[in-house]
């Protein structure tokens, strides 16, 4: 009698497992995501957006999804990144511009809510502009706070506020982050991490943001001779930044011996996938604004 129910059993057992093993490859494996990406996923094919995991890191690059703890420079040959904070902002297309112009694509570290509402019509052309032409756009919180003055609860909205920003006006989920002001714990770092986000620090500084002489920023530049890995910080809100400072520096680097074969964004330099999910862009509504969110600093 305990033969046939166990033979009985495992016969059931096998043709619900089956089932269940088609149900599981059928069901997306999601990163860690904001509850309102999340859900808008679910309701679509598959077919419809890309996912990125470990397993599809091959290659010369990471096998890492997210790379544990904070990375301050860049693994390939001769590698150099640039990178701007706190956009998106007016200049945001210059330097876009400026930095394709030898060949090589930017990083760039975006606020919902800091200079500007991201929302905002010339915000919303401008990551557009930048996403389109192969620059990387990563997450610099909502709000720009100090994390560290911030409970967890908070960090996680700041991160997930600028999750479904980008992923209504570009239709990507970054897998980067910068911590404002490059304040972060180890702790904190680890909190990031297991939110999917690669934590991108620097090992350069051109000081634009403290007010820097657009020569001592250049200086900055004139000291970094390949092979050094460089990531380098600037900021995308400080009108000389565009205008002086990325032109020459662009040559100095050159000089330098650094090829823009060998620069680019930080995802391509330090070896990870640049986003958590690639789908279409949505369509502007009225839930497209900073209203009812965190204000600049909060």
């Amino acid at each position: 009698m305990f033969s046939l129910k166990s033979s009985t059993l495992s016969l059931v057992l096998a043709v619900l497992g089956g089932s269940a093993l088609v149900a599981a490859a059928s069901t997306p494996d999601f990163p860690p995501l904001s509850p309102l990406v999340r859900a808008d996923l679910e309701r679509r094919d598959p077919k419809d957006y890309q996912l990125f995991h470990n397993e599809e890191r091959s290659g010369n690059l990471s096998t890492r999804a997210v790379i544990p703890g904070g990375i301050t420079r860049c693994n390939t040959h001769a590698c150099f990144s640039f990178t701007f904070d706190d956009g998106p902002y007016n200049y945001h297309q210059k330097i876009a511009d400026e930095i394709a112009s030898i060949g090589t694509r930017a990083t760039f570290f975006v606020n919902g809510n800091n200079y500007q509402c991201i929302y905002d019509d010339a915000a919303v052309k401008a990551l557009k502009y930048s996403y389109n032409a192969g620059h990387q756009i990563c997450s610099h919180t909502w709000s720009h706070p100090d994390i560290e003055t911030i409970s967890r609860a908070q960090l996680r909205k700041e991160v997930q506020l600028v999750e479904d920003a980008l992923y209504k006006i570009l239709g990507v989920v970054p897998s980067c982050i910068r911590p404002p002001y490059g304040s972060a714990s180890d702790a904190t770092i680890k909190f990031l991490n297991d939110l999917g986000y690669n934590v991108i620090l620097w090992n350069a500084d051109t000081k634009d943001a403290d007010g820097a002489a657009v020569n001592y920023s250049l200086n900055q530049y004139r000291a970094l001779k390949a092979p050094k890995h460089v990531i380098i910080l600037n900021h995308e809100t400080v009108p000389s930044t565009s205008k002086q400072t990325i032109p020459q520096a662009l040559q100095i680097v050159q000089n330098n011996g650094y090829e823009p074969k060998n620069m680019g964004t930080v995802a391509q330099t330090v070896g990870f996938s640049p986003y958590k999910v690639i789908t279409k862009p949505g369509k502007r509504d009225s839930t497209w604004t900073c209203a009812g969110k965190p204000q600049p600093g909060a």
